[in-house]
Parts: structure tokens; sequence; C-alpha cells
């Protein structure tokens, strides 16, 4: 039944689809509405202790909650889950890929890579194993698990994993994975090889 006298606020909807994951402006209605009501959509996130962070000229748009204490509490409105070390030693290889693009390419909007290529960058970082098709899924799958969390977008390929599969790193990875960050687990992973038993 519809009720005429309750209209949710014309930036409902662009609420709640922030509350879904990030947003780009390749999606462009939404994106349009968010740029349309952007100072609402803010304040509304405030008021419930969680920031809106929009960047128009990357073409990205996320939330982030306030840390509500020194623990790094916060309201709870979003799961954190923490990030595997693969995960992440992916992430950091997509930021510094994408930050060499931008320092060296000037002819590109975009910065893409193909699966193959991502998957030899990944693979120096893991040792050799016996069983090699074993390694390339568990590649596959944390190349596919970096899309489903939106770092990557797929432009070109099947639907069915392969190869020749290429993807658009999105300048997303640049905020939430900060020169801080960065730093933080290069020197995790350096000091981990300076410790690591030699082949």
């Amino acid at each position: 039944m519809i009720v005429q006298d309750r209209k949710p606020a014309p930036w409902a909807k662009t609420v709640v689809r922030l509350l879904k994951g990030p947003l780009f402006d390749d999606e462009e209605e939404a994106w349009n509405q968010l740029q349309l009501h952007k100072v609402a959509v803010s304040q509304y996130f405030e008021q419930i202790g969680v920031e809106l962070i929009a960047d128009n000229k990357d073409g990205y748009a996320y939330l982030k909650q306030w840390e509500l204490d020194e623990k790094g509490n916060t309201i709870g409105l979003m799961q954190r889950r923490p990030l595997s070390y693969e995960i992440t030693l992916l992430c950091v290889i997509l930021r510094k890929w994408l930050e060499e693009f931008e320092l060296n390419d000037t002819t590109s909007k975009h910065c893409y890579i193909t699966r193959r290529g991502l998957r030899t960058e990944l693979e120096t970082f893991f040792r050799e194993k016996a069983n090699r098709m074993k390694l390339i899924r568990e590649l596959n799958r944390y190349i596919n698990e970096v899309e489903d969390l939106g770092y990557l977008k797929k432009v070109r390929g099947e639907v069915q994993v392969d190869d020749e599969d290429t993807f658009e790193v999105r300048r997303i990875l640049k905020a939430r994975f900060d020169d801080d960050v960065l730093h933080q687990f290069l020197e995790q992973l350096k000091a981990e090889n300076d410790h690591a038993e030699p082949v």
C-alpha cells in the first residue's frame, strides 16, 4: 500500500547506495544524485558518526566511521573486516602501480592491468610451490577478492576467469592505502624478508 503522506528525503537512495559500498562516477545516475545532495547526505551521516569521503577529481565516494576513542571503537554501523596478508599485499602492489602510472603516463586517464600481469607481479612474493596450478588458482582468488572490494574493475573479459581479463585500477586505493599505511606495510614486508630463510 502506498502511503501518500510519507515520502523519503530526495537523497534517501543515495544514502542507501553508499551504505552498500564505494560509489564511483561511472554509476552516472547515483553519482549525479550525490553531487546534487552532497551537503544533505554528509550532514545525515555526521549525525550517526560517519564521514562521507568524496573525491570529484578521481571520481569516488565512500563512508568512513569516526573513531570514538583511543581503542578505535566506532558507532558500529559497518562491520570492519581486517584484510588478509595476501589481499593487503595485492592492494599495496596496485597502489604502487597506480603511483608509478600517474608519474610516468600523462596520456591516459585510467590505469589498466591484465590478470596475467597482475599475477606475475604478485607471484614474485610467493615461494615457488610444487603445485603450480594450485598457486595460480589462489592468486586468481586474491585478484577476484580485490575486485569485489571495488579496488579493481574488470573492463574487458568473460564471466569466467581468463588470463587476458583487463582491469582498471581504481584510484580509491590512494585514499584507503595512504602513504602511512603503505610505508608501514612495506617496512613489515622488508623485516619479514630480512628474517626469511634462504630458499
